[in-house]
């Protein structure tokens, strides 16, 4: 359990916690503790709380709602209310805390001493089911009745074999298929990449399904974003099969691929986005059954060859340290078995591409939300859902100033977990977007700070590095213990990154 408690019922639901074997894990903000809870629970596949107080703690776990739900990640955040009984009379801190976080949930109620546990099983349940994320439950001790979860969810599909019998015709016709794998397909498990590796054509991921197949490997053809990278091998391609895409992955751009699209999932999606020609909505098991290998026209290179163009057209031949160099850099030095946590903002346009993963859930990002201050406490919830492992933290000064404290969090629980700070002193995505109009650079620049010198403040021993020798020097070692690196990085490329990347 995670969470900023308050008092009354807040404390009462962290104690009989602790009396069940809980752990509870103080964060110094709600959106913090949403965050590390989410992460815990997508990794563990078990829906974690966090807990919040009323009013404006409720208020401060918006953003971290809000992402648990758009990235679909398991949350259950548990806020106490004014009581029913006292509303009348009681203003203070008093807000409609359903109406406020509803929106940004899969599910919502007031639950109270007279909320059965099948009423509650049926809830936290909600969190976990595809797609996956934040349950909210307001906690009322004496309400006198618990009110009904909204919205309720679509349950999966079932087969329609005449849908079945088209989608396989398509497939078996096709001489040039290429598979775009998504979020959902990223949490179907080991039978996903079995397939796929049997399939034998060229695949695309989308950032959060990176790793169903290995990104060096002889079937990863890069990343899908909906942007210009991909366009290449799409463009050759007579069939596009999109495998568990969920909409909210891809950049908000229009379709402009002239491939006719097979849709695969197992929920049903109302969204326009995609012109689908036959949409399969099915059990895993029979979708994955689909994918049979047939007589194809692609070289065996094909994927390999577009990854290694792809990421060609990003490097720059600058000289000075960068982000691509920090990236290639820390890409050579990190141990197999590390979790790589990835916050929004420019530094995401040179990591994503090139980050070697092996597996999925390897390189967590906030793809659906894309907020900033998701790598520090997602990083933190990585480490405590798999103990022992290191944690890789990758942020921008933007992101990681609005979660600094938790560096202290860091420190307090001994985590093995390494912030590296690409550091310009800037909102540097922002900056490229900007038109001489927008204010120039007092709307997205800061005054430099010492990240290494707040982590030494905070208990988490900092190192500053100005190039990439000083990089590998310091993630030589080291992975098992907290620390920052503070990485002071020439922002010369993010316009080219993102040129390049988007078109």
């Amino acid at each position: 359990m995670f969470g900023l408690p308050g008092g009354g019922p807040n404390l009462d639901v962290v104690g009989a916690a602790l009396r069940d074997g809980m752990r509870f894990v103080l964060a110094h903000g709600e959106t913090e503790a949403a965050i590390m809870a989410s992460t815990y629970g997508r990794l563990t596949g078990q829906p974690a709380p966090a807990v919040v107080t009323r009013g404006p703690g409720a208020a401060s776990a918006v953003n971290g709602v809000a992402q648990a739900t758009l990235d679909r990640f398991p949350l259950v955040l548990i806020a106490d209310t004014v009581p029913s009984l006292h509303a009348s009379w009681v203003p203070h801190q008093r807000l409609d805390q359903r109406s406020m976080l509803a929106p940004v949930s899969v599910a919502s109620a007031t639950i109270s001493d007279l909320t059965s546990d099948d009423e509650l099983d049926g809830l936290v349940t909600d969190a976990l089911a595809w797609p996956s994320g934040a349950v909210h439950l307001d906690f009322d001790p004496g309400a006198p009745a618990a009110s009904s979860k909204d919205p309720s969810l679509v349950a999966p599909g079932s087969s329609n074999s005449r849908d079945l019998g088209e989608a396989r015709s398509a497939i078996a016709g096709a001489r040039q298929p290429v598979v775009i794998v998504g979020f959902e397909a990223a949490v179907w498990g080991s039978d996903v990449r079995d397939t796929l590796v049997r399939f034998g054509c060229p695949v695309l991921t989308t950032y959060q399904a990176v790793g169903v197949v290995p990104t060096e490997g002889d079937l990863h053809a890069g990343l899908f974003t909906n942007g210009a990278l991909e366009r290449p091998l799409l463009d050759q391609a007579d069939l596009v099969i999109v495998l568990g895409l969920d909409e909210v992955e891809p950049i908000p751009l229009p379709w402009t691929i002239d491939a006719p699209v097979l849709r695969l999932s197992t929920l049903p999606q109302e969204s326009p986005y995609l012109p689908v020609e036959w949409d399969v909505i099915a059990p895993v098991s029979d979708l994955l059954d689909l994918l049979q290998p047939a007589d194809r026209l692609w070289p065996a290179e094909t994927a390999s060859d577009t990854r290694a163009s792809q990421r060609e057209a990003l490097r720059t031949e600058r000289q000075t340290f960068g982000p691509l160099q920090l990236v290639r850099s820390a890409a050579s030095s990190v141990p197999n078995s590390v979790t790589t946590t990835v916050d929004a903002g420019a530094h995401f346009l040179a990591v994503m591409p090139n980050w070697p993963v092996d597996e999925p859930l390897r390189l967590l990002i906030s793809n659906g939300l894309a907020t900033m201050g998701f790598a520090v406490p997602a990083a933190i919830g990585a480490a405590l859902a798999r103990p022992g492992e290191p944690v890789l933290a990758m942020t921008g000064d933007g992101g990681l100033s609005m979660v600094l404290a938790e560096l202290e969090t860091i420190a307090r629980l001994d985590l093995p977990i390494t912030v590296l700070v690409f550091n310009d002193a800037a909102l540097s995505l922002i900056e490229i977007k900007q038109k001489p109009s927008h204010g120039g650079a007092d709307v997205v620049r800061y005054h430099p700070v010492d990240f290494a010198a707040v982590a030494e403040a905070s208990g988490v021993p900092g190192t500053v590095v100005r190039s990439e020798g000083e990089l590998l020097e310091a993630l030589s070692s080291g992975w098992y213990s907290p620390r920052l690196v503070d990485a002071r990085v020439d922002p010369a490329d993010y316009p080219h990154l993102i040129a390049t990347t988007r078109g």
